[in-house]
């Protein structure tokens, strides 16, 4: 059976979201963590958050790859959740770095996350 997507949670701060990028602003009643450091679960309530609603899986998407993007994942790697990265939904200021992030992140049988595409995911959420 598919997974179903219950929600998403935003985690830049708001006024960058608006600003930067109008068409990913949150949904009404969607989180926002604001996070103070490079990953979303350090000094916030996301892993409170996603208990709370019973999610187990992340589809972890951004900027900054080879920063945010991997801290994101092995912070969630660390609290049991699992992690998917749709490698068309993220970004670097340098490809190099993004490909050795992506490479990282699945290396050993995916020992950070799974590596997809956005397309393939959607695919298999819809079963």
């Amino acid at each position: 059976m598919a997974p179903t997507v219950q929600w998403a949670v935003s985690w830049c701060a708001a006024k960058q979201v608006t600003t930067s990028f109008p068409s990913c602003y949150p949904a009404p009643g969607e989180p926002i963590i604001d996070k103070p450091g490079k990953g979303a679960f350090y000094e916030t309530d996301l892993q409170l958050i996603l208990q709370n609603h019973t999610i187990k899986m992340l589809i972890v998407c951004g900027v900054t790859t080879e920063v945010c993007e991997t801290t994101t994942v092995r912070e969630a790697n660390d609290r049991g959740f699992e992690r998917i990265i749709p490698a068309d939904c993220a970004g670097s200021y340098c490809p190099e770095f993004q490909k050795s992030a992506l490479e990282m992140i699945q290396a050993q049988g995916a020992i950070f996350g799974w590596v997809s595409d956005a397309a393939a995911i959607v695919d298999g959420l819809h079963g």
